[in-house]
C-alpha cells in the first residue's frame, strides 16, 4: 500500500493554519483528513491544565498555562466544551511528561493513518524542542511536507483580538518559538497570500513531488548537541 501524504502546517496562534487547511481540503481531488493541535489536547478534561503566574506552581505533569496580570483559574465553555484559562495575558505554556507523551502519541497516530494510505493535514503549533523531536521521531519514515505558516506579529495579534474566542497573548507567546528550528520544505506568509493561494502552493508542491527534506535534516539537527 502506498504511503499517504502528510501536510504539517506549523505556525503561531492566529497565523491562518486552519483556514489554509480547509482551503486545501476543498481543492484537493482526493480526501485529506484534518487534525489540529487541539485534537486530542482540546478534548482533555480541564483538570489536566494548571494555571500559574510562572512561579507557583512552576511545573505540571501535563500543561501549565502561565499568565501575566492575573492567574486566577477560570473554568468556562467554548463551543459546548469545557475549557480553562487565566484572567490575564497568556505568556507561556509549559509541557510536562504527560503532555509530551500525549503529543508523541498524536504524531504516531498521524503516522499510522498515512501508513494506511490516507492523506492527512496536521494544523500544528510546535513551540517546544521536545515536541518537535517527538514529531520527527514519529514521522521520520512518512511522506511529510513541513510547511511554515508565517505572519507578522501585529497581524496575528489583530486577528486574535478580532476572533474574540480566546484569551489574549497566545499569538505573541508562541511567536518566536514555533519557527526557532528554521527548517521547512515550504514557507507561506498569510499576510500577503490568501488561504486559497497558500493552499494552491501546497497543492503544487504535492503534485510536483517537491523534495521533502525538512524532517531528515531535523532528525540530524536534533541529535546534535549543538543543534537548535
Amino acid at each position: 500500500m502506498d504511503q499517504g501524504n502528510i501536510v504539517l502546517l506549523n505556525g503561531t496562534a492566529s497565523a491562518g493554519k486552519t483556514s489554509i487547511s480547509r482551503a486545501l481540503q476543498e481543492i484537493m481531488e482526493t480526501p485529506y483528513l484534518y487534525t489540529g493541535v487541539d485534537a486530542p489536547i482540546g478534548h482533555l478534561h480541564p483538570k489536566f491544565f494548571a494555571i500559574s503566574d510562572g512561579i507557583d506552581p512552576a511545573t505540571d505533569d501535563y500543561f501549565l498555562l502561565v499568565y501575566e496580570g492575573g492567574s486566577r483559574r477560570i473554568d468556562d465553555t467554548l463551543d459546548g466544551m469545557p475549557v480553562v484559562h487565566g484572567d490575564g495575558v497568556l505568556t507561556e505554556v509549559r509541557i510536562g511528561p504527560g503532555g509530551l507523551a500525549l503529543k508523541a502519541a498524536q504524531y504516531r497516530a498521524v503516522a499510522t493513518l498515512a501508513a494506511s494510505g490516507l492523506d492527512v493535514i496536521v494544523d500544528d503549533l510546535i513551540w517546544d524542542r521536545r515536541v518537535l523531536a517527538a514529531a520527527v521521531a514519529a514521522l521520520a519514515t512518512s511522506r511529510v511536507l513541513f510547511v511554515a505558516v508565517r505572519v507578522p506579529l501585529d497581524v496575528a495579534e489583530r486577528r486574535e483580538r478580532e476572533r474574540g474566542d480566546r484569551g489574549p497573548g497566545a499569538a505573541r507567546a508562541f511567536y518566536h518559538l514555533v519557527h526557532a528550528h528554521g527548517v521547512y520544505d515550504l514557507e507561506l506568509d498569510t499576510s500577503t497570500a490568501s488561504p486559497l493561494e497558500c493552499a494552491q502552493r501546497i497543492k503544487h508542491a504535492l503534485e510536483t513531488d517537491q523534495p521533502r527534506e525538512a524532517f531528515r535534516r531535523l532528525a540530524a539537527m536534533l541529535t546534535d548537541p549543538l543543534g537548535p
